[in-house]
């Protein structure tokens, strides 16, 4: 008799256990909503830091093409503002690389968190529009996600495009070499116009995504 009522005190306890344990309905909810949140904040800092990649962009061509363009007397000046541009656009291109890969990891935690909150509602027409909502979302961050990849592949290729150029310029840096170099600087200009251009038809599709997208 005894071990009888051990052991259903023991099969209670374990049940109180369980279900003190178990997620409720407004946990889950809340969980959703700060997942929410947090993708905003990650999706609109990687609009942002997109943004000053852009700008850095700008600064290292227009330095890189002040070199192509110098007569001899301010050569190794220029060549030097050239190098400080390459090293401040490279952490310009890790910061947003990185913002990017935690804006997708967020956007993982988000959809899953929503997913919890689809099952646990009991209304079907709720659940219905809740679950088709959360469909569309998610393919547009998906799409998203993808063109993200797609810039942020092409960043090193330029990246290493700059530091080719640095290195020969500087092993003999005169108006000879620089002149040798002309037909590469053309193509890292032509490159960088390239890039620009995808990167504003991302920024626009980031922004459209902030606009749309749960608060």
């Amino acid at each position: 008799m005894m071990y009888t009522s051990i052991r259903r005190q023991l099969v209670s306890g374990f049940c109180i256990l369980g279900l003190s344990l178990a997620p409720t309905p407004t946990r889950a909810a809340g969980d959703t909503f700060k997942q929410s949140a947090e993708l905003g904040k990650r999706t609109a800092k990687t609009s942002e830091d997109v943004d000053k990649y852009v700008a850095q962009l700008d600064k290292t061509e227009q330095a890189l093409s002040s070199v192509s363009q110098t007569q001899g007397k301010d050569l190794r000046k220029r060549y030097e503002s050239f190098s400080r541009e390459i090293a401040t656009l490279e952490a310009a291109q890790k910061q947003a690389t990185s913002d990017i890969d935690e804006m997708k990891s967020t956007g993982t935690e988000y959809f899953a968190a929503w997913d919890t909150s689809i099952a646990q509602m009991s209304n079907p027409e709720l659940k219905q529009a809740s679950t088709e909502r959360r469909s569309k979302i998610m393919k547009d961050h998906d799409d998203l996600a993808v063109n993200l990849n797609d810039i942020g592949n092409q960043l090193q290729p330029f990246m290493n495009t700059l530091h080719d150029l640095k290195a020969f310029m500087e092993t003999d840096l005169s108006l000879e070499n620089v002149g040798k170099a002309s037909a590469m600087i053309q193509k890292s200009q032509a490159d960088a116009l390239a890039l620009k251009g995808k990167i504003a038809g991302v920024q626009a599709t980031l922004k459209q995504f902030l606009n749309e997208a749960p608060k």
